[in-house]
């Protein structure tokens, strides 16, 4: 990886009172690993650069400060804390069920990954799937295109952040080859690089994450989807 292109990885911890509904953000999952969205922001206050060159990455941000624990607790200050601690991923793992993602025509790989992010940020209402395309993506049920809601606030362009940020950091479970944001291209495992304008926003995935598996065979029906593991 080129030098100056780094990953700020924070460990996400479990509070039982984050989810609702069923249905939580990041915060609520210590399975997932999120890169920091300081390194998909630095694109949009730079012009686009050539395809080959890399992206420049600003200097990762530093991890949350640890609240000391104290020496006594009441029985319910001690609830708490103890919904703070890191959960094993061996005894705790979290079903996910259908999200807002038409799953018709997709592969498992692609299916598990749309789940997680339905899931982990609920103010996502669109997630587009299969669909016909001149690229091989959408008609093989390989990719997703996350729609950002407000994608040109900052509030929008931190949350494709997050969730480009979360594809990457889950690259290998997921089986991520690609995603794109902001006419940045951030391959699975590899070195990021700039996109061609293509002149519109929906083209050079401005109002959208896009998010490429390997796919991983087409559904049989029998598979049950965790946010840290697939079965079978």
């Amino acid at each position: 990886m080129p030098e100056g292109v780094g990953y700020d990885i924070k460990v996400l911890f479990v509070r039982r009172n984050v989810l609702a509904n069923g249905r939580g953000r990041a915060l609520a999952i210590v399975l997932s690993l999120v890169v920091s969205g300081a390194m998909l922001h630095a694109q949009s206050t730079k012009p686009p650069l050539t395809a080959d060159k890399p992206v420049e990455t600003p200097a990762a941000q530093g991890p949350p400060p640890d609240a000391a624990a104290p020496t006594t607790a009441s029985p319910t200050e001690a609830e708490l804390l103890a919904a703070s601690a890191p959960i094993d991923a061996r005894v705790f793992d979290l079903a996910l069920p259908t999200g807002v993602t038409p799953e018709g025509g997709l592969q498992r790989h692609t299916i598990w990954a749309a789940r997680a992010i339905s899931m982990m940020f609920p103010e996502i209402t669109t997630i587009g799937g299969y669909r016909q395309d001149p690229l091989p993506w959408h008609p093989n049920g390989l990719a997703i295109d996350v729609m950002i809601p407000n994608h040109g606030t900052d509030e929008g362009i931190e949350l494709g952040n997050q969730i480009a940020g979360l594809a990457l950091a889950n690259a290998r479970r997921w089986g991520v080859l690609h995603v794109i944001w902001r006419q940045g291209f951030y391959p699975g495992i590899g070195a990021p690089s700039w996109t061609a304008d293509y002149g519109n926003e929906t083209a050079n995935h401005y109002d959208h994450v896009h998010i490429a598996t390997n796919g991983g065979g087409y559904p049989t029906g029998r598979e049950k989807y965790y946010i840290g593991s697939m079965q079978p």
